[in-house]
């Protein structure tokens, strides 16, 4: 029963977020666009992580930059840096350091996750960002997910106009990154 109870579990955790992937492919984004603090928003949803980081014995880092505003959907750019905290946190190395850091240059907003790490495979980096891929295989089961946070992450960002890659070093670590640019009207961007 409880191998049954735990199986699913996950078949939910799977459903809920193919779910939420295809809402939003099938969404319509302007109605839930609204002006709000990013810089609010990436810290209430990177801060919830510093607890598992402290269990962790992982140093977490916020380098904020105050009253950056974007019009966008709150909640899913809070999602966005769940996804991103989430992953650095399964995949840095142990004693690790996290970092976070948001600022904004002219229109151009952007947001880094850094992790030290095993770091992707260059022939990977393209990779991570389709759907149920996992860059390794061996730990799927350690770290748990299906390989769908960073597909989530993706179509979150081209919703809002954005641009999102890896930057990584094997043996060192990672840092995912998003830039997000002003919102003018009828899905332009600057």
């Amino acid at each position: 029963l409880s191998y049954i109870q735990s199986q699913a579990e996950r078949m939910r955790v799977l459903v809920g977020e193919m779910m939420n992937l295809t809402k939003l492919e099938m969404g319509d984004k302007e109605k839930d666009f609204v002006d709000f603090s990013l810089s609010e928003a990436v810290s209430g949803a990177a801060l919830p992580f510093e607890g598992q980081a402290f269990e962790q014995k992982k140093q977490l880092e916020l380098e904020i930059q105050e009253d950056i505003s974007y019009h966008g959907n709150p909640d899913q750019i809070k999602q966005l840096v769940g996804i991103f905290m989430d992953n650095a946190l399964k995949y840095s190395k142990e004693h690790g350091e996290i970092r976070v850091t948001l600022q904004q240059v002219q229109n151009k907003k952007t947001l880094k996750v850094y992790n030290t790490g095993k770091g992707i495979p260059e022939s990977e980096k393209e990779k991570i960002f389709q759907r149920f891929y996992r860059s390794d295989a061996s730990r799927s089961r350690a770290t748990g997910g299906y390989g769908l946070g960073l597909s989530i992450a993706k179509k979150i960002i081209e919703e809002h106009g954005g641009k999102i890659w890896a930057v990584s070093t094997e043996g060192v670590g990672t840092t995912m990154c998003f830039v997000l640019r002003k919102y003018k009207e009828n899905n332009v961007y600057e």
